[in-house]
Parts: structure tokens; sequence; C-alpha cells
């Protein structure tokens, strides 16, 4: 469903600078007293984030909103991080927390729980690496983590209500955010096809689109420039959009050990994978695991080989609804062990989640 477009004062105007990358779209008048920009995910796509912020107006008494999601997939999330912290130094920032942020503190807390095998299959090696070195170590800096756990979850002005994902048909004054933390990380189409009226319109991320969204009753500023679109930046003041293209990657990145002949470091821990066939599905548990292949065990069925080697195989991996991800492989190890039967199956195919 795409949402109406609201009729505005004057009509829209488009500027491209073919030198520079960016477009600016002029949809009208109205807004706060002060300079107020909210940013896009950003995805580890720090050269488009610095080349958006130069096309950026600010002044002295410019705030600047984050929607979230300033991590995985992309090459560059700690300079993401060091570009947010560095603008911060001479502006008023405000990063809110996403459902990639969310999912990193998972993985730091217990980097052998489903959580954190939901971090690594949602992009997150990604992150790791620009942490990383060529011993497939990772190193995340105290000031980072400090940036990742202090993320509030919301930030609201006269006029707009700012959060990653969206927000439940209940008014704003009642809504609990540690309640609907999960809604407003996560939330999907209930909202983008809500024609609830709140008190403030909403501003998010999270859905990526070809084009903002302007609707009447919420703005969607996840343009997906790590996908290969455009980071985007809108100034609310004026009504004014900036879009950064995404520059070419010659490949993806994801934790490697350079002295190692794996193709990435494998992760340790338990994470729920269930495999269908026909009408039946099969429940196992990892081992370990990276985005190129999993180790994992049938503790279920004992004494009976399931699957058989070359063969390919579909499926989920993980149980909590909002951060499951699919999956295609192909079984290239079976063995028995007096636990239960143990199979080693390679991705035929990089596993999909909500965000792709």
């Amino acid at each position: 469903m795409s949402c109406a477009i609201e009729t505005w004062d004057c009509a829209t105007m488009i500027v491209r600078n073919a030198m520079k990358g960016t477009t600016a779209v002029n949809t009208g008048k109205g807004g706060t007293p002060e300079k107020l920009f909210a940013i896009g995910d950003v995805h580890g796509c720090a050269t488009e984030l610095r080349t958006l912020l130069n096309q950026l107006p600010l002044t002295a008494d410019s705030t600047i909103v984050f929607v979230g999601d300033y991590i995985d997939r992309g090459a560059q999330s700690k300079e993401v991080v060091d570009t947010i912290l560095e603008l911060g130094r001479s502006h008023r920032v405000v990063p809110l927390m996403g459902n990639h942020e969310s999912m990193l503190l998972d993985f730091l807390a217990d980097p052998q729980s489903e959580g954190a095998g939901m971090f690594i299959y949602n992009g997150g090696s990604a992150t790791l690496a620009s942490y990383g070195n060529d011993r497939g170590e990772f190193h995340i800096p105290d000031t980072h983590r400090a940036f990742f756990k202090g993320l509030p979850l919301t930030h609201q002005t006269d006029r707009y209500f700012f959060v990653h994902a969206g927000v439940p048909n209940i008014p704003l004054e009642a809504l609990d955010v540690e309640k609907y933390r999960l809604q407003m990380l996560w939330i999907r189409k209930p909202f983008h096809h809500s024609d609830f009226t709140w008190s403030r319109k909403i501003v998010h991320g999270h859905s990526p689109v070809a084009e903002v969204e302007l609707c009447r009753n919420r703005i969607n500023i996840d343009t997906g420039c790590v996908l290969n679109r455009y980071l985007t930046a809108i100034e609310l003041t004026e009504q004014i959009i900036y879009s950064a293209a995404r520059q070419p990657r010659a490949q993806r990145v994801h934790l490697r050990d350079r002295n190692s002949r794996r193709i990435g470091v494998r992760f340790k821990g338990a994470v729920p994978v269930f495999i269908y066939r026909s009408e039946a599905t099969y429940a196992l548990e990892t081992l370990d695991y990276n985005e190129f292949g999993m180790y994992m065990r049938d503790a279920v069925h004992r004494d009976r080989v399931l699957f058989a080697m070359g063969e390919v195989v579909l499926g989920d991996i993980g149980t909590r609804a909002h951060q499951v991800v699919n999956f295609e492989g192909e079984v290239v190890r079976v063995h028995r062990e007096p636990d239960g039967v143990y199979y080693a199956v390679k991705m035929t195919s990089p596993p999909t989640g909500q965000d792709d």
C-alpha cells in the first residue's frame, strides 16, 4: 500500500547536483522555528553520510536527528559512529536506537546467545569487521559502547515525533517506551497502513523505500542507501529533502581471519534452525556459524539421518518473528555422535532478513 502524499503550499521542485551525486527536493514551507534535520538509516555508509552532511545548510542552532541503524551490512560502521560523535561536538545531535543497534547490544551482552546469532545473520559481521584486525579479532572502543548503550528510543518536538520503525495506534501521551519497545524498533505494515492521527507527525526509517514517503501522519526517510540507492536527510523547517547517492562497493564485507582458510570467522553459539521438507519441519541447533555456513546438531532424531550429503535444504534461522532470516544451503557433511546427528551446511545464497 502506498501512502497518499500531502498537498503542499507549492509544487514539488527537484534540483540535482550531478557532480556531488546529491538531490534536493523543495516540498513547501512550514515547520518549527529552529533548523531541524532528520537523517535516515545509514547502515555503515560513512562516505555517503559525510557527503550528505557536507550538503546540509547547518547553522549554530541546527538539530540533527538520526533515526537509527548506523551499523551492519555496509563497510564503514565504525566510521559512521565516529562521524556522528564528531558532528555532536559542533551541533546538537540526537541519535536514536535502531533495531540493528539493539541486536548489537544483544551480541555484546551474550556472544553465544540466539540474539547474538540474529545480529550476525542480519549483517552484524560487517560491523565487527569495521572494528576488526587481520586476525579476525574486533575491539569496540568504550566511547562507541557508551554511544550504543545510551541511544534513546524516541525524540520529539512540538510538531514531530522521531522513532526508528514506528508506533502503535495509541496516543503518544500514553506510549510506554519499554512496553512498546519491540514495535518501535521493528514494526512495519500495521504502522504503514494505519490511518491513526497522532498528536505529532511521526518521522521514521527502518523500511526501505525508493523515495521519501510524505504521508498525512508520518514521513519515512529510509531510502535504502546500503541497497544501492540513497542516503536521505529532510530539513523539516523548510521541508527540503537532500540525498547522497550510494557509492560502488567491490564486495560483501565480513569479519575474516586472514591467517585462516575459512572465508569468514565462525561464531560459537546455539541458534535455532528450522528446515522444511514437504509438510515436515525439523528443528536443529547450531554449534557454530557464519553467513556462509553452519554446523548444527539434531538432538531429536538421534538415530536417524534426515538429510543426505549434497541435498539442498531450505529453512529459517531464529525463533524471534521480527528477526528470523531465511536461508538456502547444501549439506556438505553428515556424521553421528551419541548425542545426535551433526550436519554441516554451506549457504548457497546469502541469508535474507526483513531488511533485505
